[in-house]
């Protein structure tokens, strides 16, 4: 009796481990096989087991003020070289490169977090041409060393300053003409996200204007990661990396650009929150009656958990655009349980019938749309994909002033043309300005 029940025990022992092979488990599976990602931050596609962060330093003279001593540029940069070698969903090897005419790869003979303490002007020195900046060729370089599972990160002030260029404004638009050309060519397999991240630090050097004259004692300045690879990495990226960068008090906004676009919205009017009388039936909107005094108002809830831009784009509603004239956005809210939280009009709680009719479903946002006198048409309504308000805010179109003018010197010059070029390449690659497009049906009683 003994002998047969062994048996079975043995039996049952190799089915439980035939099933435990058979899932796919992350540590038993072999080096060619993806394992899907389980990201709470929503990232579906799955994740290779290892890929390659390549980091770039622009290794100009209007850099070395970030590099000169403690700075901010080097406590965000530590973080990144932390971040990055700690984490745990997938094995990256990082890569170093300090970039201007010459593409120098370096790790400066120490362990890579330990990069950011080499990174200093007399260790920079004589790699390259530090006199000029072309960002077009540097952008150029970069994506065509852009391939396979591999993330690069490009760390720079993005001062366009090139040789020879007198007349400024034909450099701008060339600027912007050549990064579209960069980003098209590299974009032809549909598959590359592009991230901007804007910080603030500390500056120990001379600023160089546009005229390339030395300007001293400017002791704070903008910096930027443009960080570009494929969806899944990127996203992995922001929602694992970037948000710990974020958490540093240096950081200020950031911008996304993809040709991915998001159909599947789901989308529910609701009727907690309205100024007048309205049913719902199904995804259509009834107008029962209009209010007394004022615009009729309804509130729609959204689920935007997979779309990849940041929280106050979401909320910005201009970024949003309605088909026709009779209707507005009066403010965009986030969902918390049972109530909505707008930043104008305070907190909306959802009645029962509502709570009951949302039951087992996930809405992350509300929007709350105002109709000007009677409707006659359907709601349609996007979110347009275009360059964030802050780009425009930071641009410099001549930074002469930047001495005197204490504005100036938050601003970058050049940089609103360089994204300008990123985002037309995204847009001539999608087809479309748009991250989604919805319609409600609107009927009258």
């Amino acid at each position: 009796m003994k002998q047969i029940t062994s048996v079975v025990y043995f039996f049952l022992l190799l089915i439980l481990f035939s099933s435990c092979k058979s899932d796919g488990c992350r540590g038993c599976d072999s080096n060619d096989k993806p394992i899907p990602t389980s990201s709470s931050k929503g990232i579906k596609k799955t994740l290779p087991l290892d890929a390659t962060v390549k980091i770039y330093f622009e290794n100009t003279l209007s850099m070395d003020g970030y590099i000169n001593g403690n700075t901010g540029f080097k406590d965000v940069f530590r973080e990144l070289l932390v971040a990055v070698e700690n984490e745990d969903m997938i094995d990256f090897q990082t890569e170093f490169y300090l970039i201007n005419d010459k593409l120098t790869k370096t790790d400066f003979g120490v362990g890579t977090t330990k990069i950011s303490e080499e990174l200093t002007p007399p260790n920079t020195a004589g790699k390259g041409n530090k006199g000029s900046s072309h960002f077009e060729e540097i952008l150029d370089r970069i994506l065509e060393n852009q391939e396979g599972d591999a993330i690069s990160v490009i760390m720079a002030d993005f001062i366009y300053s090139p040789e020879g260029e007198s007349h400024v404004p034909s450099a701008l638009n060339k600027l912007k003409t050549y990064t579209q050309n960069a980003f098209l060519k590299a974009g032809k397999n549909d598959d590359l996200d592009t991230r901007i991240y804007r910080f603030r630090s500390n500056f120990n050097g001379l600023y160089y204007d546009n005229n390339n004259k030395k300007i001293t004692n400017i002791e704070e300045r903008p910096f930027y990661y443009i960080v570009i690879g494929p969806k899944n990495l990127l996203s992995l990226f922001n929602s694992e990396i970037a948000s710990q960068l974020k958490d540093n008090s240096g950081f200020e906004d950031e911008a996304l650009f993809t040709a991915a676009n998001f159909n599947s919205i789901p989308i529910k009017v609701i009727t907690s929150g309205n100024n007048g009388r309205i049913k719902t039936r199904g995804g259509d909107l009834e107008v029962i009656s209009y209010p007394k005094s004022g615009n009729l108002e309804f509130i729609a809830l959204v689920d935007l958990e997979k779309l990849p831009v940041s929280q106050s784009y979401i909320l910005d509603g201009e970024n949003y655009k309605l088909s026709n004239p009779e209707f507005g956005i009066n403010e965009v809210g986030v969902v918390k349980g049972k109530n909505i939280k707008f930043s104008k009009s305070g907190v909306v709680k959802m009645d029962p019938s509502t709570l009951v009719d949302i039951k087992g479903e996930k809405y992350t946002h509300a929007i709350k749309f105002s109709a000007d006198g009677l409707v006659s048409e359907n709601l349609n309504f996007s979110l347009q994909k275009r360059i964030p308000h802050w780009v425009e805010k930071a641009n410099s179109d001549d930074d002469r002033e930047i001495k005197s003018d204490s504005l100036e010197q938050t601003k970058t010059f050049s940089f609103g043309h360089l994204v300008s070029g990123i985002s037309e390449a995204y847009e001539q690659q999608s087809g479309s300005n748009k991250y989604f497009n919805i319609t409600i049906p609107v009927t009258q009683n």
